[in-house]
């Protein structure tokens, strides 16, 4: 009985702030965009891969094809959807893990410090054939504006992947709609 009521109270508040939240977006002028896709290339920092061949070296620079995209909520706040595809195929050496060619999909909540640079934080999955784990991710991005609604963004971030760590660097084109 307790719990119903406070269940119900939760839901009604939920849905009072996203109501206000949505009044606040329609009474501001909108001189910003609210959707952003993004395709690049990169490059992940794996300290702990290793060729297959020989499995006493340690790091590796594995390219990576990125596909993004943003909705802004708020003028400083986004939500966004990270993919990108590893175009390699190499083993981490201390878990004994061979992996070819990775998914690395995360959905990241973004603060824009200032209208071009922002932070951005939050969680995903890195998928193999073999088995699929969970990362945290955090980074950030500078968005550097060009003609008609396009943008260069780069982009540095680093992962958490279950024992291990990852740096990345990107470069992607915008298209902001």
């Amino acid at each position: 009985m307790q719990c119903t009521r406070y269940i119900s109270k939760l839901i009604v508040m939920a849905m009072l702030l996203f109501s206000m939240a949505d009044a606040m977006c329609q009474n501001q002028q909108e001189s910003y965009t609210r959707h952003r896709a993004e395709i690049g290339f990169g490059f992940t920092f794996i300290p702990l891969a290793g060729e297959l061949e020989d499995t006493d070296a340690r790091g590796l620079f594995i390219p990576a094809v990125r596909l993004d995209y943003f909705f802004r909520m708020l003028p400083r706040w986004e939500i966004g959807f990270m993919g990108n595809y590893e175009i390699d195929h190499y083993m981490i050496v201390d878990e004994q893990i061979e992996i070819d060619h990775a998914v690395v999909l995360a959905l990241v909540g973004m603060f824009k410090i200032t209208d071009h640079w922002g932070v951005f934080t939050g969680g995903g999955a890195e998928i193999l054939p073999q088995l699929t784990r969970g990362i945290f991710r955090l980074g950030t991005e500078y968005t550097i504006d060009l003609k008609k609604n396009f943008a260069l963004v780069p982009k540095l971030f680093l992962d958490f992947r279950g024992n291990y760590l990852t740096w990345s660097a990107a470069l992607t084109i915008a298209k902001k709609f």
